[in-house]
């Protein structure tokens, strides 16, 4: 039988030694029993596809309550219609996400070491189009280890501070001040990401969990019980080291939801077999798309074509094998997953799969509000929940070498899969375009079920 672990505070508690770790726990009859009767067990059945039409989509937000129980924070973005931040929390009973928007009226800003006066000589930054306005605050220079007192020019929006590759205040303040005051102006914070610096600012803690109350963001986690314990323990350090060893306790103690969550895998039509489709022209019909969930869904959609033959299907009989006469109907089909999940699991996603999702809707008609999917300029985001790339995941070196002691070199999903899985991507006898609807269909289906398992 397995050992009983324990944590560390257990055994601050109870005053216990390392040699005194482990607890064997004794099998018993009734323990067989009830492991008999879980493998015997029936599976749930997988839920039944969340149907829409394009009505519906163009209508679809996440709900945003002013009351809203104990859920996790798993992403921050900035909404450019609401001009604020948009938080995304995870409700682990319903397993839906939830939306809060910035109260605070928190805006970008960068800071620069121009007096209020002198900026205001610039009139390329005060006329900018994004400008708001100026604010005096205090910051430490760590350098010189003073406090000092520097601008912070506030704007509308993101794209101002430093979004685009010109015209942009972080810049116009370097460019104007030399022309006007004779020397170039310092500026700091300009290059942050709006939603890296609305954390920062605000003290938002991501995959901690939060409530909402009367409209307002409250941290919503409990201190370990066995902090004074492990006060106790640290007592002789001094008071920085123990303050963050309290403070890391607080995180790491906390649990993690089981996310629901769905692997997407697209397969797109090409008419040059060596050739990758551009996902951004999008030109090519998508002809299967595989959904395989972790509430155990597993769907397998084709696109009906001319002459095509069926071929033997080979699935597991709990696939759902489901064919579509139209690239519209098809496409629906997805949407529906992409505002029922609360994360959507992709392999390269951003550069494939959700780009070209997104771009061939669009070459298909669909409006923007109609695409459940967020276009970014190096990710590809979702209205509803999250969506995780996992090759940028597993592309992380740190990752590749240290948590997989590097079991794979090259980042794709074959061998990533025959790494820590044990699981290799389909081999195909001839080019995509090509296959039967089966051999499709088991191709296409393979690779979703190695990124869910990858998770």
């Amino acid at each position: 039988m397995g050992r009983v672990q324990k944590k560390l505070f257990d055994f601050l508690a109870e005053g216990k030694g390392p040699g005194e770790q482990e607890v064997k726990a004794e099998p018993t009859a009734s323990g067989l029993t009830d492991l008999l009767s879980f493998a015997k067990a029936e599976k749930p059945k997988p839920p039944e596809p969340k149907v829409v039409s394009r009505e519906e989509l163009a209508s679809f937000s996440p709900e945003e309550p002013e009351e809203l129980g104990r859920a996790f924070l798993i992403d921050v973005s900035y909404d450019g219609e609401r001009g604020c931040a948009r938080l995304k929390l995870y409700e682990p009973v319903e397993k839906k996400v939830y939306v809060w928007y910035d109260k605070t009226g928190h805006k970008p800003y960068c800071l620069t070491d121009l007096r209020p006066e002198e900026v205001e000589k610039l009139k390329s930054v005060v006329g900018h189009q994004g400008f708001d306005h100026l604010e005096v605050v205090e910051k430490t220079d760590l350098l010189r280890d003073r406090r000092i007192r520097v601008t912070k020019v506030v704007a509308k929006d993101p794209l101002s501070i430093g979004g685009r590759p010109k015209g942009v205040i972080r810049e116009l303040l370097k460019e104007e001040s030399r022309q006007v005051l004779g020397y170039e102006a310092k500026v700091w914070e300009a290059a942050i990401k709006y939603h890296e610096c609305y954390i920062y600012d605000t003290g938002l803690i991501p995959g901690m969990p939060y409530r909402i109350s009367g409209g307002k963001l409250i941290p919503a986690w409990e201190k370990p019980k066995m902090l004074e314990q492990l006060s106790r323990v640290l007592e002789d350090q001094p008071e920085e080291i123990r303050e963050k060893a309290l403070e890391w306790a607080s995180l790491l103690e906390c649990e993690a939801p089981d996310l629901r969550r769905v692997a997407i895998d697209i397969e797109v039509y090409s008419k040059v077999p060596t050739r990758v489709p551009n996902a951004h022209e999008a030109e090519e019909p998508i002809i299967c798309v595989s959904l395989v969930g972790s509430d155990g869904l597993e769907r397998v959609l084709l696109l009906r074509r001319e002459g095509l033959p069926e071929g033997e299907f080979r699935l597991p009989e709990h696939v759902r094998v489901e064919f579509y006469e139209s690239e519209e109907e098809l496409l629906l089909a997805v949407f529906g997953a992409l505002i029922d999940y609360p994360v959507v699991v992709t392999f390269n996603g951003d550069d494939f799969d959700l780009r070209y999702l997104f771009h061939r809707a669009e070459r298909l008609g669909f409006s923007r509000k109609e695409i459940p999917i967020e276009p970014g300029r190096d990710k590809y985001s979702l209205r509803y929940g999250i969506h995780i790339d996992l090759y940028k995941l597993f592309s992380i070196t740190a990752l590749q070498v240290y948590a997989f002691g590097k079991k794979y070199e090259s980042v794709n999903l074959d061998e990533v899969g025959a790494a820590l899985l044990g699981m290799r991507k389909e081999e195909i006898p001839k080019p995509i375009s090509e296959l039967s609807y089966a051999e499709l269909a088991s191709y296409c289906y393979r690779d979703a079920l190695i990124t869910l398992r990858l998770t």
